[in-house]
């Protein structure tokens, strides 16, 4: 819960902040921008973390969707400052009504995108593949100890039993390979031509 805990106590400071007049707008919007950028980030990196992936392992689908939903945070800014310049301690506002709303609206957009990069993330687990106890053709071999996403296999065509099989040397006859779930690292680089 730290991270959520550390993302509201930075919205918080940030929007007593403004409404105090410790800071001015730009200075706030600054600070804003890059705690969002850098708290929602952690956020993605929790929920996919819970999964077994690390950031240097996000497909370009998660590295887009990361970005997208960062950027939607930080359109939404204009309103919350305009709120808060409406509500300034100097013009008899009050800080109670801002504070819950950093607290609870936009602090919990930290658990949305955990949630997020989790649905992601865990719907298409890690899979190596390990050879089986028989000869082993040239592609079978090359194959051996990868890992990667399922669905990349899928989309590969590289996939063990499943004759006939142009993509393996073996035609995946009498192959006796498998994919294994693995917390292993996902393999750098593609996967060999066949």
């Amino acid at each position: 819960m730290a991270g959520i805990d550390a993302y509201r106590s930075t919205l918080r400071s940030l929007t007593r902040g403004l409404w105090s007049g410790a800071l001015d707008l730009d200075q706030f919007d600054s600070e804003m921008r890059s705690a969002m950028n850098r708290r929602l980030a952690q956020a993605w990196d929790e929920g996919a973390a819970e999964c077994g992936l690390k950031p240097d392992e996000y497909t370009i689908e998660e590295q887009t969707t990361i970005g997208r939903a960062i950027a939607a945070e930080i359109a939404e800014l204009p309103e919350l400052e305009a709120r808060i310049e409406e509500n300034k301690k100097t013009i008899g506002g009050k800080l109670a009504p801002l504070l819950e709303r950093v607290s609870s609206l936009w602090a919990n957009r930290y658990n949305d995108l955990k949630n997020q990069a989790k649905l992601l993330a865990c719907k298409d687990e890690k899979l190596e593949w390990i050879y089986g106890d028989t000869e082993h053709c040239t592609t079978c071999l090359a194959l051996n100890g990868r890992v990667k996403r399922g669905s990349t296999w899928a989309e590969s065509g590289f996939q063990p039993q499943s004759p006939p099989n142009d993509m393996l040397e073996c035609g995946g006859w009498n192959c006796q390979c498998r994919l294994e779930p693995t917390d292993k690292p996902i393999s750098k680089g593609p996967l060999p031509r066949r």
